[in-house]
């Protein structure tokens, strides 16, 4: 199914819709891996696991094992490729080809891989995801800040025009999303609604995509549809 770069400003969601969307894709019969390259992710708090060394994002770049070892299991078809509880700052030290075998390694190894891509597009997981992704999930939040940050990398968006999938997370309760995407001049082809239990919720290490009620149900069907438009 190929590889799918979530990617946007800070605190725009990204993390919470990665985490979310693997686990719902892993509950049918696709075996999804999930690439976090950042560290002390809120991936590990909200999945509620702590990752070895020897089972991290580290280990698969440096090639210690087969990636099979290496990875993290955290359910039947959900696996983890992050960083380690025990990161230091060495551990970012790893360089293009090791970044490219991993991702085309991780490619052929599971039917669907997803990289929670750091906001900066000079870093280097980013890069290289964002350029080996079949489509990048471009995630907006509402905060003011999106807007320059939207400006800022507005020559890499260009690039990426062809398989942006524009996605409206509204983690702001009272915002003029329409405005914004005025401005901006685009459209979202993906609501992701405000849930304002979303903090206590994460704090508490429970994934979204378990709430009940409408609310529930509501997002569910918006990972429905993300689902459905990453494979046209």
């Amino acid at each position: 199914m190929g590889i799918y770069a979530i990617w946007g400003p800070p605190q725009s969601g990204k993390t919470t819709l990665v985490v979310n969307l693997a686990y719902a894709v892993s509950r049918g019969d696709k075996s999804v891996c999930l690439i976090s390259p950042l560290t002390y992710s809120e991936l590990s708090a909200v999945l509620g696991v702590k990752i070895p060394k020897k089972q991290s994002l580290n280990a698969a770049l440096l090639g210690v094992a087969g990636i099979r070892q290496t990875v993290y299991k955290a359910g039947d078809l959900l696996f983890l490729l992050a960083a380690p509880v025990t990161a230091d700052v060495f551990d970012d030290d790893y360089s293009d080809e090791q970044v490219k075998s991993l991702l085309e390694l991780t490619r052929m190894t599971f039917d669907m891989v997803i990289v929670d891509c750091p906001s900066q597009p000079n870093n280097l997981f980013a890069a290289w995801s964002l350029n080996r992704a079949d489509k990048v999930l471009l995630v907006l939040g509402g905060h003011p800040s999106d807007i320059l940050w939207h400006g800022a990398n507005k020559k890499a968006l260009h690039t990426l025009s062809d398989k942006i999938v524009l996605i409206d997370s509204e983690v702001i309760s009272h915002y003029d999303y329409p405005a914004m995407y005025t401005l901006l001049n685009c459209a979202p082809e993906i609501r992701i609604p405000h849930i304002r239990e979303a903090p206590l919720l994460q704090n508490d290490g429970r994934l979204l995509y378990g709430l009940s009620g409408k609310k529930g149900r509501t997002y569910r069907q918006a990972l429905n549809e993300l689902y459905e438009v990453m494979n046209l």
